[in-house]
């Protein structure tokens, strides 16, 4: 039987489409990166910063995918269905700890629009640290108050029910920190919601409510320039951006330390070889001098390891679990 040029030339072309010899090897495939954050914010520019710089080690390009929505469950739900084959990532925060919480009360799904359609701890693995946002407690400059314990006496005093306490919406860290200072302080807050940081910090500069929780980073502008007033940083130790603002512990209250951060995260079932890859090349760039200076707007480098991570999602989850439990009976 004879071939013609024709069928050689078809023969030919299947074996080049349809060959494994000719497959792209999954490290050379571009990685994707989803950000269940707005494009802009301090989870996408942090990640595109670490992003940029470990596609160079690792030789790949990475790419980021901006998916908001619901509490960042849109987002994160397509991590935990993607491929474990370490082409699809993701950054979670706070609220990967929180919405675990949320998962099993009652009025989560009123709360966060819907149920969460994943385990935090069992379909996942964290990959590397990505950025640590520490935390400043402010209050508008028409607030006589310049300590905490003069904020704690003034909320309970005068015929104000409480000091108007800006918040990004119940369930969400800020409102958790919000009570985790309750708690702490004894102090009475009225939680006032808002959609964004922005409008809340417009509303506590002009001294339509009183205080509130901001990342470092951001308050520093506005504290410098006298439109807002730093009460404490809650981190464990004074932040180099605020050396004379006093840490809670110094202000009397050492109990609570707390920030707020963001890392990488893969699907469950993700090799451990690709994870490894990963988190090497993650933490690497994290560490580079230069990154300190990229991230500058957002946080502070978080190089952490896997271990790290998991211990400490199941301790937010715990500590967490206790503030929401005594707040959605």
């Amino acid at each position: 039987m004879s071939i013609t040029r024709r069928a050689l030339c078809t023969s030919i072309a299947l074996g080049l489409t349809f060959s494994p010899a000719f497959a792209q090897e999954p490290s050379k495939q571009p990685i994707r990166v989803i950000v269940p954050y707005p494009a802009g914010g301090n989870a996408d520019s942090a990640a595109r910063a670490v992003a940029n710089l470990a596609s160079e080690s690792l030789k790949q390009t990475i790419l980021i995918d901006n998916r908001p929505g619901a509490s960042s469950i849109i987002g994160t739900e397509l991590v935990s269905r993607a491929p474990a084959d370490g082409l699809t990532i993701g950054v979670v925060s706070d609220s990967h700890a929180i919405n675990q919480v949320m998962a099993k009360n009652p009025k989560a799904a009123d709360i966060l629009g819907g149920k969460v359609p994943y385990d935090a701890v069992r379909d996942f693995v964290p990959i590397s640290g990505m950025i640590l946002v520490p935390l400043v407690l402010v209050v508008s400059p028409k607030v006589p108050a310049r300590t905490v314990k003069e904020v704690v006496q003034l909320s309970k005093g005068g015929d104000k029910s409480g000091l108007n306490f800006g918040t990004m919406g119940t369930g969400s860290p800020w409102f958790l920190h919000m009570h985790q200072l309750h708690n702490l302080t004894q102090g009475t807050f009225v939680d006032v919601p808002y959609k964004g940081l922005a409008p809340a910090a417009t509303d506590l500069i002009a001294g339509q409510i009183d205080i509130m929780v901001m990342p470092v980073h951001y308050a520093q502008q506005y504290v410098k320039t006298g439109k807002l007033v730093a009460i404490a940083t809650l981190g464990e130790k004074r932040h180099p951006l605020m050396p004379d603002v006093p840490t809670l512990a110094e202000s009397g209250y050492p109990s609570l330390a707390i920030s707020n951060y963001l890392y990488f995260v893969a699907p469950a079932a993700t090799p451990k070889a690709t994870v490894d890859r990963l988190s090497k090349a993650f933490i690497a760039a994290l560490k580079e001098p230069s990154m300190k200076d990229k991230l500058s707007a957002s946080g502070d480098p978080y190089p952490a390891e896997p271990a790290e991570l998991s211990a400490r999602l199941r301790k937010d989850i715990d500590a967490y679990g206790t503030v929401i439990q005594a707040t959605l009976k």
